[in-house]
């Protein structure tokens, strides 16, 4: 009688070991789901910042080599100037500025 009462309190045990580890199971389970939710959105603002990094720079490259309403272009300096006139402009040019002009010759970011 006490061995089947031996077994009794194994299985016993046995199915509690069971149902708690189905409950773990359960909770890391939920705990995974919200981990990939987590990096899933993290992914997605990382994808947003830089595609907002390469559009503020695009709209930046496009602020200084584009022209204005008013017929004229401004460059920082002679680098982004040549990137779009390699052989500088003269006096007469919209993207013309004096303070790219160093030699004083009417001609800026000449080479």
């Amino acid at each position: 009688m006490k061995e089947m009462s031996t077994k009794v309190s194994a299985v016993e045990s046995a199915e509690a070991e069971k149902t708690n580890l189905n409950k773990h199971i359960t909770e890391l389970e939920s705990k995974n789901k919200s981990l990939e939710n987590e990096v899933s959105s993290l992914k997605d603002q990382l994808a947003s910042m830089n595609t907002s990094t390469a559009s503020s720079n695009a709209n930046e490259s496009s602020t200084s080599t584009t022209s204005s309403s008013g017929g004229s272009e401004y460059f920082s300096n002679c680098t982004e100037l040549r990137q779009v006139y390699p052989n500088g402009v003269s006096s007469d040019h919209p993207a013309y500025q004096s303070k790219m002009d160093r030699d004083k010759d009417n001609y800026a970011c000449e080479r």
